[in-house]
């Protein structure tokens, strides 16, 4: 356990803790909360870049990192549906396919997945659309927030396909045995 604690893992905790007071003080309108949600998305990128830095990547780490992005871009797309009703339709299906990408690595490890799943393209380009939809929203620009959405939605849809389609990732032996 303790070689699981480290900076980066620490860094991705923190991501998560910080949805507290973004929270706290968007619903007051502070423009803090602005600022405070800038420095939750630096770390995620330096829990990455420190962890590959000191050679301290973690199974753990690699579990913490999307955990904390979904749940500090899931609290906020929330709050802020609330807020801007227009979005309220992107917000469903982000929270949809979320719960699918999470559900993802048990999906495929039904059908026999030779490697590991980490994040895909896909996945790292709809982590970059939904921060930089949940900037403008910070901004009071639902209707561009909005578009990056969609935009955001359909990147989940191609990675979750990217994770299931990649014939080399899966031992379809399984299904041989399984109907013969």
């Amino acid at each position: 356990m303790i070689r699981n604690f480290n900076l980066p893992n620490l860094l991705s905790i923190l991501r998560m803790l910080a949805v507290i007071p973004i929270w706290l003080l968007n619903h007051n309108q502070s423009p803090w909360a602005f600022w405070v949600y800038l420095l939750a998305l630096l770390t995620d990128y330096f829990d990455g870049a420190t962890a590959r830095w000191l050679k301290s990547v973690t199974d753990v780490g690699k579990l913490l990192d999307p955990l904390a992005d979904k749940i500090l871009h899931l609290f906020l797309l929330f709050q802020f549906q609330r807020i801007y009703p227009e979005i309220e339709k992107q917000f469903v299906w982000i929270l949809v396919l979320a719960l699918i990408l999470a559900a993802l690595p048990g999906i495929v490890a039904l059908f026999k997945v030779k490697r590991k799943l980490g994040s895909n393209f896909f996945g790292k380009a709809k982590m970059a659309c939904e921060g930089a939809a949940l900037i403008l929203l910070f901004l009071g620009q639902p209707g561009s927030a909005g578009k990056i959405l969609w935009l955001a939605v359909a990147l989940a849809i191609a990675s979750i396909l990217g994770h299931l389609l990649l014939r080399e990732n899966i031992d379809y032996r399984w299904w041989r045995k399984a109907h013969n």
